[in-house]
């Protein structure tokens, strides 16, 4: 365990001049670090760092993307007529059939051109996101795919939806060219930083529907208005709107034009205004979406996981993702650590504040020692 023991003035290789120290008062776990320890992060080859940022620059050219496979461009005769179809796999992986129009049909031929011309586009930019997942960057299942695809195709993300959550830090853990330990989460976590213009009117609910599942709203204890989907039954999954609020408590906020209401977070405005674009890998498209900074998500993990709400198993995996992105940002970018620190709220800091012995913890006992100095200078 890191326990606070006295001052001293030395360097950042141990600690920080004038900085309360954090040292290690168990010694069998001081000896353990000692020997073999996993890192918590290594880096991609600059090959492949390449190929993802090529990837990135193809895939944001995209208008819109498939719902499912890509699949192929068929005819189907009824009664002695052709008919375009495009055949595909749903995200369940059930055949389906999307209707182009007759063959011969003027408009029907251009469409099933553009509907051949974006598969074979889609399937070359999966071609590299298969080698690259192959290769450890982060992937999202055929479900989330499927809901961050429709998501897209409603211009949510255009609008300034932020996709937030551990989805959010497999997209960053890709940004930064690392690989970590594989994260589990059957939550699709999506944010509201400010009222969306959209080319359409058209619910929340109405555009989860285009991804092929059926979610349902899940109701609230208090008769509260529901913040979040999910499929029928016990099936985990779980599709949640969020959004800032100035209270210090967590709340429900209406947002009028999707029609829906999001769970109101405090503390969490200045996460949304350091936002950059990126794309989730899937199986079946690579989608264009807009993440938090780094640097800035690295804190705001470290602030969820002091929230009270939070179970045991959220806070673990909050301050884990908070140690991987610091220490990866520490070897690759500590300015941008120090810059972000400096523009935290007071009421924000004193949150990472409580939070950065247990951070750095995990950081020590997986040798980034370095990182671990940098965040007592930063916090301690």
């Amino acid at each position: 365990m890191l326990v606070r023991r006295g001052t001293k003035r030395e360097t950042r290789g141990g600690v920080v001049a004038g900085r309360t120290l954090w040292k290690f008062e168990n010694c069998s776990l001081q000896c353990k670090i000692e020997n073999k320890v996993a890192r918590l992060f290594t880096t991609h080859p600059l090959s492949l760092q390449t190929e993802y940022s090529e990837l990135k620059r193809l895939a944001q050219e995209q208008h819109s993307v498939f719902v499912g496979t890509p699949g192929s461009v068929t005819i189907r005769t009824v009664t002695g007529r052709g008919f375009y179809y495009r055949q595909y796999y749903d995200p369940n992986g059930k055949k389906a059939a999307d209707y182009i129009g007759p063959v011969g049909a003027d408009e029907a031929e251009r469409a099933a051109q553009t509907t051949s011309e974006r598969i074979e586009e889609a399937n070359a930019l999966l071609a590299r996101a298969r080698i690259l997942a192959r290769a450890g960057y982060a992937r999202v299942d055929s479900r989330t795919d499927a809901i961050l695809s429709a998501l897209f195709d409603n211009g949510l993300f255009e609008a300034g939806t932020v996709l937030v959550g551990s989805h959010a830090y497999g997209a960053l853990l890709n940004e930064l060219g690392v690989r970590a330990a594989g994260y589990a989460t059957n939550d699709v976590d999506l944010a509201r930083p400010r009222s969306l213009a959209l080319p359409e009117l058209r619910s929340f609910e109405e555009m989860l529907k285009d991804s092929g599942l059926e979610l349902l709203p899940v109701s609230q204890f208090g008769k509260k208005p529901p913040t979040s989907f999910k499929p029928a039954g016990a099936d985990p999954l779980r599709i949640d709107l969020l959004a800032p609020t100035r209270r210090t408590s967590i709340g429900v906020l209406a947002i009028p034009e999707l029609s829906a209401h999001a769970t109101a977070l405090p503390h969490f405005a200045w996460l949304l205004e350091h936002v950059e674009h990126s794309v989730v890998l899937g199986k079946s498209s690579v989608i264009p979406v807009n993440v938090p900074r780094p640097e800035i998500f690295a804190w705001h993990k470290m602030v969820l996981s002091q929230l009270r709400s939070r179970s045991r198993d959220k806070v673990q995996k909050d301050r884990m993702q908070a140690a991987v992105l610091f220490a990866a940002l520490a070897a690759l970018e500590p300015s941008a650590l120090e810059a972000s620190y400096s523009g935290l709220s007071r009421p924000t800091r004193s949150l990472v504040k409580a939070s950065a012995r247990h951070v750095a913890e995990r950081l020590m006992t997986s040798k980034h020692e370095s990182a671990a100095a940098l965040l007592q200078e930063l916090a301690g």
